[in-house]
């Protein structure tokens, strides 16, 4: 598999078995720490899934961050290429296709070993779509929302009929984004919504 920095962020961000063996499977382990982590997933009824993740890193090992930092140095097309291969294999743990429609990531330094990354993603078939019911359950990946600077927000279409969401939000903004902060190790949200009557 070829190192693609979204899914190091979901990596980093997230724990799992999946995603931990995605990051095994890369050729380099990246010693690194995550400083902060604010992630807005918004679902639409097709099970289409925009993703802005915005993730500060400190590298342990900063010659690391050079061969982090290279992958930026790429043709976009070649990123993008990769980042499709990577989801692929991603998506076969949910019996589903997943299929990258946009993707763009930048790294800015900030420092000796800080970085900043952002990523911006549009994943179709990234929630399973049954029946018209849209349902963004990941399995058993938990996000790690230890600490005041780390978030995670989902957004459904306003108007949209709930039918489930687990765990409990920390915040419901305007009837339909939901928002959890500083809840430790926490399930990906599963929300269950459908078309409003």
């Amino acid at each position: 598999m070829k190192f693609n920095t979204l899914l190091i962020i979901l990596v980093v961000v997230m724990v799992g078995m999946t995603a931990v063996n995605m990051f095994m499977a890369f050729n380099n382990r990246l010693d690194i720490d995550t400083l902060s982590s604010t992630s807005n997933y918004s679902y639409d009824y097709e099970g289409r899934a925009t993703l802005d993740i915005e993730t500060e890193i400190i590298f342990n090992k900063p010659n690391q961050m050079t061969q982090f930092l290279e992958q930026y140095d790429k043709p976009q097309q070649e990123q993008f290429a990769d980042f499709q291969e990577s989801m692929t294999q991603f998506a076969e743990s949910f019996n589903r296709a997943m299929y990258v429609e946009d993707f763009q990531s930048t790294a800015t330094v900030l420092g000796s070993n800080r970085v900043r990354v952002i990523e911006h993603a549009v994943i179709s078939g990234f929630a399973a779509v049954e029946e018209g019911v849209v349902n963004t359950d990941m399995g058993d990946m938990e996000f790690d929302l230890t600490g005041e600077a780390y978030s995670l927000a989902i957004s459904i279409p306003p108007g949209a009929t709930i039918i489930e969401v687990n765990p409990t939000p920390t915040v419901v903004a305007d009837g339909n984004v939901y928002i959890w902060a500083d809840t430790g190790k926490t399930n990906f949200p599963k929300i269950q919504f459908a078309r409003g009557e």
